[in-house]
């Protein structure tokens, strides 16, 4: 998290979009927080939301301010308490930011909207997070079986993860709040968002027992635009300078996929980037 981040405590009209493109088969996404405390020391080297306009436009650069929408939950409460057929809706959260930004230990907004949820079932939600933080919250998440959590985790090789985004939460860490989440009843989803470089029989080995699915996605395929956001971050000048090959060859991921398959079996499915993440 930068030294230099700009909080700011700001009250929201509404806290559910509606969506469709890339989510298609999601009715709304749910953001806690507007932009990311993760520069390009974390996920900000590849993510795709900084080349968006509330990225691109911002008061400061990606990584140095965070909204933080203290009524979230007031205003998901009374979205709900409005929604005649609550069980048609289909949540992502989050599609712009990380639901468990560090402020986020201290603040709680997000566990606050969880617990209008646990209150007002709806009939799907997806926590799409990195921080481990979300293991506080699994008091509430296990008993609401229509949530499942979205881990990200984008290699098997904690090396690979120091050298593109160190201040993230390590690979180890990520996985056991998977195998923590499932031993709880809680379904969980391995978001490979993106492929980064990695062993794919390791990988495969380090995800058996820890998941119900995986979604394999890269940054040409998951970008939206075919990769010239992605073009934009940091990352492809990164790779250059490691010898890590061409960011855009998906055929590694490809592969990941096949092994995934093979190593995990049939009762986990492993699907491709926004096929994947639809078929929920």
């Amino acid at each position: 998290m930068s030294s230099r981040l700009d909080v700011r405590l700001v009250e929201c009209k509404s806290i559910l979009t509606k969506t469709g493109g890339f989510l298609k088969n999601f009715t709304h996404t749910l953001n806690p927080y507007a932009g990311c405390s993760f520069g390009a020391d974390g996920c900000g080297i590849y993510c795709y939301v900084a080349e968006s306009p509330i990225g691109r436009f911002a008061r400061r650069p990606w990584g140095e301010w965070l909204d933080a929408k203290i009524n979230a939950a007031d205003c998901l409460e009374k979205e709900l308490t409005q929604t005649e057929d609550r069980g048609r809706l289909r949540i992502f959260m989050s599609s712009a930011t990380d639901p468990y930004q560090p402020v986020e230990s201290r603040l709680c907004i997000t566990r606050q909207v969880l617990s209008v949820l646990h209150a007002l079932p709806v009939g799907l939600l997806v926590i799409q997070t990195r921080s481990p933080l979300v293991t506080r919250d699994f008091d509430l998440l296990a008993q609401m079986p229509f949530a499942w959590l979205s881990m990200t985790v984008e290699t098997d090789d904690d090396r690979v993860r120091r050298a593109l985004t160190p201040i993230c939460p390590s690979i180890a860490r990520r996985i056991d709040a998977m195998r923590r989440a499932r031993a709880r009843g809680i379904r969980v989803q391995a978001a490979i968002s993106p492929v980064l470089p990695h062993d794919p029989l390791r990988f495969a080995e380090l995800l058996a027992g820890a998941v119900d699915r995986v979604v394999v996605d890269t940054l040409v395929a998951g970008d939206g635009a075919h990769g010239s956001r992605s073009a934009r971050r940091p990352l492809p000048r990164r790779y250059a300078e490691l010898g890590w090959g061409d960011w855009r060859d998906e055929s590694h991921a490809r592969n990941l996929v096949s092994v995934l398959e093979d190593r995990l079996g049939p009762e986990v499915a492993v699907s491709w980037s926004c096929a994947g993440f639809n078929s929920l």
